[in-house]
């Protein structure tokens, strides 16, 4: 019963009692005007004192991960509640942190919630609500007990031991070095002190050896910049959700970064999707926290095509630098692109990922072959394949 209905009931038996005098009906009347009130008072003091909390780790996890809460509802009110219902509304699919409870007064009840997070994404934990009421079921309040807050899936890391796509091991590991006017972690070699060199460059065991001042020279550290373009182009994805171009692309371009970033390589990230995402080039871990929060959230989107954004962005990929470009496209126009980057002193590398074994498209095989003439390493993937062994295998010959 609604608390209107209720109180409508209550004024017709009053109008009735009134016109009639019937004794029986004024009883009927004040019981229902003391429920009605019995109820109302019972309503508010059930939403007093109620407090939440949740314990959740931070606002990153992996797919993969089980996300693991601890959620506390405490009455710090004498009075007691006889039933109160927290919803967590939530958007991590799977993630079910709801509770219906009876708590006593000064009393607390505590759950836990597990869920495993498939899906990368931007999600919510929260606003969590409470709804209590009187026993009737007259009166319903809500109550919001914690605000939501942002959790972020980041894509799955497959532990990559080796990255054989290079013949030989990565190009420009061990190339010739050059000197620096700066401490470095390399010192190369002693030479004699001249005028305007730094006290703190002396070498003294040196120095007492010779019988006069020698410094030392340092070089700059070998360094290699690698980037890492993923084609996000709709017109080229294939399958569904897990089982698409889309997951797996996503899942090497965080494997390969991850691997590089570890390497002490300078890693840069361009993702060609509706909206070009660009993460410039770095090192170190807080750039292995950059690509993946990018790569947590990107979809495929209806941006330019990858002969159009290799033009574009291939700019920023200088002499000497090691370009990887992830494509399930089956297309041979842009192809072109990559001899010109080679022409440039570019190396370049492709994983090609087989459309066709997703959906009934055409099979990359065609443009994997014209790579293979062009000496570009390639690794071809496709659906169910393990993703670890083929990025640890050598490239197709």
């Amino acid at each position: 019963m609604r608390p209107w209905q209720a109180i409508l009931l209550a004024v017709i038996v009053a109008f009735f009692a009134l016109a009639t005098g019937w004794h029986p009906l004024y009883v009927v009347m004040y019981v229902l005007a003391l429920m009605v009130v019995v109820s109302y008072c019972w309503t508010r003091l059930s939403i007093r004192g109620l407090r939440f909390s949740r314990g959740s780790p931070s606002g990153r996890v992996q797919v993969g991960e089980v996300l693991e809460e601890r959620l506390v509802l405490e009455n710090h009110h004498w009075f007691p509640k006889l039933w109160v219902q927290v919803a967590d509304n939530s958007t991590l699919p799977g993630h079910h942190a709801g509770y219906v409870a009876s708590l006593g007064g000064r009393r607390r009840v505590a759950w836990k919630s597990r869920t495993l997070c498939r899906r990368r994404g931007k999600y919510t934990l929260g606003p969590a609500i409470a709804t209590t009421g009187d026993p009737l079921g007259l009166f319903r309040r809500n109550i919001p007990l914690w605000a939501e807050r942002s959790l972020v899936v980041m894509p799955m890391v497959l532990p990559l031991s080796q990255f054989a796509l290079f013949p030989g091991g990565i190009p420009g590991r061990g190339r010739g070095s050059q000197r620096s006017l700066q401490t470095t972690t390399n010192a190369a070699s002693i030479r004699e002190y001249v005028p305007g060199d730094s006290v703190n460059h002396i070498h003294w065991p040196s120095t007492a050896r010779m019988g006069t001042l020698m410094v030392r020279e340092y070089e700059l550290d070998p360094t290699l910049d690698a980037w890492i373009f993923l084609d996000l182009n709709e017109n080229v994805q294939a399958g569904q959700g897990d089982s698409s171009t889309e997951e797996y692309g996503v899942t090497i371009a965080a494997t390969l970064a991850a691997y590089l970033l570890r390497q002490d390589i300078s890693v840069g990230l361009v993702v060609n999707a509706g909206r070009r995402e660009f993460v410039a080039l770095d090192r170190g871990e807080r750039q292995i926290d950059r690509i993946l929060e990018v790569l947590a959230v990107v979809h495929a989107g209806g941006g330019p095509s990858l002969a159009e954004a290799l033009a574009l962005d291939g700019i920023h990929f200088a002499r000497n630098t090691l370009a990887i470009v992830i494509t399930p496209s089956w297309h041979d126009d842009w192809q072109p692109g990559l001899r010109h980057l080679q022409r440039r002193g570019v190396r370049t590398a492709v994983v090609a990922i087989d459309p066709s074994t997703f959906e009934v498209l055409p099979s990359s095989n065609r443009a994997v072959n014209t790579l293979i003439d062009l000496g570009v390493p390639t690794l071809l993937v496709k659906r169910g394949d393990p993703l670890l062994r083929v990025l640890e295998q050598g490239p197709i010959a």
